[in-house]
Formats: C-alpha cells, sequence, structure tokens
C-alpha cells in the first residue's frame, strides 16, 4: 500500500511538472526571438535547446501518465 501511494504522488508530480515546462517552452518559442529566446530558455529551462526541453518534457509528461495507469491498476488489484 506505501508504494501504491508514493507512486500515486509521484505520477501527478511528474504529470504536473512536465507540463508546466512543456508550457514554460512552448511560451518562450513562440513569443521571443534570437538571444532573448536563448538567454530565457537557458534561464528558466536550464538549456540552449528549446527542442531536448520540450522533447524532455513531454516524455515526463508520458511517463508520469503510464506510472499513473499502473498505479490504477495496481490499486484495483
Amino acid at each position: 500500500m506505501f508504494f501504491v501511494r508514493v507512486g500515486s504522488v509521484v505520477a501527478w508530480l511528474m504529470t504536473i511538472f512536465g507540463f508546466v515546462r512543456l508550457c514554460t517552452a512552448i511560451y518562450i518559442a513562440m513569443t521571443l526571438e534570437g538571444d532573448a529566446m536563448i538567454a530565457a530558455s537557458r534561464r528558466y529551462l536550464s538549456t540552449s535547446d528549446l527542442g531536448s526541453a520540450i522533447d524532455g518534457s513531454a516524455y515526463t509528461v508520458f511517463a508520469g501518465i503510464a506510472l499513473g495507469l499502473l498505479v490504477q491498476i495496481a490499486k484495483n488489484r
């Protein structure tokens, strides 16, 4: 029961933080240009490549959803 609760919390955190990072990366990519975009992505996303930030955050969201599904399966057993 302990691991189901921990897994549920981790799944929610992964999904929420991944989604926030994804939205931030997309916002920076759509609103800024040139050096300002690179500076903002380094400051807020800790990377100068927005493509890798978007990919990584999308993977985090999908992993959080997958973990959440596995936790739901474990709860129903």
